[in-house]
């Protein structure tokens, strides 16, 4: 005869309670693992776009003062100091300030904490997409000739150069012989808007672009957003020898050369995280934030940049 037992309503209970356990053990397990996964993938977001403005700054920066064939410093006919009027022919649209593009002698220059063009001149042209800067950021403004050779073409302000001589022009003419190069003359104003395109409040790193079309002008656009602050300092040579120090723009010494800029950004994650996090204080270039408690996580990138086209004079 087979004797057959089965489970007790004790025994189903305590089974039941353990897998239970089991499953909540998992799912916190899961939760957990998310929940790192996001932070992760927040950090790397942070992290990809402050390499990708800093890749493109460096790109510009790196050229400023490059003149095409002419050796940098060259004296540039049709050019003339930022504030001077600009020549009727090689007016530049958009009202940001005249000879703005045209201040070829001094290819980088920066307003320190302000919306400018440099230190003293305050750009006419109003920062996009709503007229609001973030407070206390700096204004870089690069100047340079295109690293490539193009046709000569109306309505773009153009650089005709050869080993000895430069001038600007915008008509299309060609006027230094068969051997001269022509550029496009590239102008960019880098500063922090206080809103982006897609949003109201979300900060951007935004750019001024000198563009061509039937006569120059300035051009506006959105190169990242998140982007909530920009800093920018001049490498100078030190009073003791060849090493640098670096100053912001309102420090730099006048007629003093500079070797280097050094740029740093601030940037703040787009999507809250699901609780407070510690932020901790942070102090760079003149700037200083407090520790915090935010939902929107942080973080500070630095680059230097040595200016290849020699020592320029900003």
């Amino acid at each position: 005869m087979n004797s057959q037992r089965g489970f007790t309503l004790v025994e189903l209970m305590v089974a039941a309670t353990l897998m239970l356990v089991a499953f909540a053990g998992a799912l916190s397990l899961l939760a957990a693992t998310r929940s790192t996964w996001t932070v992760g993938q927040a950090q790397a977001e942070l992290q990809e776009t402050a390499r990708a403005a800093l890749d493109l700054i460096t790109a510009d920066l790196r050229l400023a003062g490059h003149l095409g064939l002419a050796p940098p410093g060259t004296a540039v006919e049709g050019a003339g100091p930022l504030g001077a009027p600009e020549p009727a022919a090689l007016a530049v649209a958009g009202r940001c300030g005249p000879s703005l593009a045209h201040d070829l002698a001094r290819p980088v220059t920066a307003a320190d904490g302000r919306y400018g063009a440099s230190q003293a001149a305050t750009l006419g042209c109003a920062a996009a997409p709503s007229g609001r800067v973030v407070p206390g950021a700096d204004t870089l403004v690069l100047r340079h000739a295109g690293g490539d050779s193009m046709s000569a073409s109306a309505g773009r302000l153009q650089l005709e150069s050869t080993r000895r001589a430069a001038r600007l022009f915008a008509d299309g003419e060609r006027r230094l012989g068969a051997g001269s190069r022509v550029s496009a003359l590239q102008t960019s104003v880098y500063y922090v808007s206080a809103d982006s395109a897609g949003a109201a409040g979300t900060p951007s790193l935004r750019r001024k672009r000198l563009v061509g079309g039937t006569r120059p002008a300035f051009e506006d656009e959105e190169l990242l957003t998140g982007v909530a602050d920009l800093q920018v300092e001049f490498g100078v040579a030190a009073d003791a020898g060849p090493a640098e120090r670096y100053v912001s723009p309102v420090d730099l010494p006048a007629g003093a050369p500079v070797r280097s800029v050094r740029l740093w950004l601030l940037l703040r994650g787009d999507r809250p995280e699901a609780r407070d996090i510690d932020q901790p204080a942070l102090a760079y270039a003149n700037r200083a934030w407090p520790a915090e408690r935010s939902r929107l996580r942080r973080l500070l990138a630095t680059r230097s940049v040595a200016l290849r086209n020699g020592e320029v004079e900003p």
